[in-house]
């Protein structure tokens, strides 16, 4: 058994190149699960070092809070590498930096508005801490619990104008704001099966323009079986409740609620240390504030350890 008492934060080496937007924070109840899922399943070794990467496909729409009579419709698509360094056997250090492109379009009666911003999103930095461990070597079983913290960068544009005007906040590549993020992972891992389960709340700044997106509560229970070594298969169920956002003091009708996603998935080894994974986050439930719908989530991605 192995208990670390002492909360242990490292700097992250803040990588700032130019590459691609945040995990669909510029929506309300879009993303639901767990920030750092980049390193849910990587359990540190001192001086590991992973490279990954994501491809996100997601839609929403929603009645305008400007103009009841229009509505705003939204499609994401995001490129996401990310990078999870281990400096200690008990700290995963994660970096995320997205690529976003957004096809919007506001349609009252006949009329449609309509921009396709493209560019670096929030970029996202953020720890996840071990503090106990434990391995049963008579029923080949390991637990793990773990702390994370971190925030979004508001390092995306977030004046993107259409004709002179201001297009909508969620329509922008980034929030405008930091949004920084707390939570705390379980893990149990005795193949062929393992579960995780994850919690987590974030929170926002106010964008230099006024708008506060809404708090957020996000939790995810994911089982993954593996039949042969190289092949798993997951399922998981994913959450999000958000409050509504601001625009200065006005709450924003058509924002926040409920949404739970089930999230089937599969993972394949590819050779070595090179895994490949796509899996879907379909609303089964939702309790949205106002007029909303959000669409199937898509995520296609890969991961190489060294």
């Amino acid at each position: 058994m192995r208990i670390h008492s002492k909360w242990w934060a490292g700097g992250l080496a803040a990588l700032v190149c130019a590459v691609w937007s945040s995990r669909a924070e510029a929506c309300s109840v879009c993303g639901c699960g767990d920030p750092l899922v980049a390193a849910q399943s990587a359990s540190p070794s001192s001086g590991t070092l992973r490279f990954a990467f994501e491809w996100e496909y997601l839609t929403a729409s929603a009645q305008s809070d400007e103009n009841p009579s229009a509505t705003e419709r939204l499609t994401q698509m995001t490129f996401r590498p990310e990078v999870v360094y281990s400096p200690v056997s008990s700290l995963n250090l994660v970096l995320q930096v997205p690529l976003v492109r957004k096809d919007w379009s506001l349609q009252s009666g006949e009329e449609t508005e309509s921009a396709k911003p493209f560019g670096l999103g929030d970029v996202d930095v953020g720890a996840r801490y071990f503090v106990y461990e434990h391995s049963n070597l008579a029923t080949q079983t390991r637990q793990e619990l773990a702390f994370s913290a971190g925030t979004s960068l508001p390092t995306g544009a977030n004046d993107v104008t259409l004709d002179g005007e201001r297009i909508d906040d969620h329509a922008q590549p980034g929030t405008g704001a930091f949004g920084p993020y707390a939570g705390v992972l379980y893990a149990l891992h005795r193949d062929p099966w393992n579960l995780s389960a994850s919690l987590s709340g974030r929170a926002h700044t106010t964008s230099g323009v006024g708008y506060h997106y809404g708090s957020a509560l996000l939790w995810s229970v994911t089982g993954l079986y593996r039949p042969w070594e190289r092949v798993g298969f997951e399922l998981g169920l994913d959450g999000r409740y958000a409050s509504r956002d601001r625009a200065g003091d006005e709450l924003q009708a058509n924002t926040g609620g409920f949404l739970l996603a089930v999230s089937p998935g599969v993972r394949v080894n590819a050779v070595g240390n090179l895994w490949f994974n796509a899996r879907a986050q379909v609303p089964v439930a939702t309790h949205l504030f106002g007029v909303q719908t959000v669409g199937t989530t898509v995520v296609l991605g890969a991961q190489l350890a060294l």
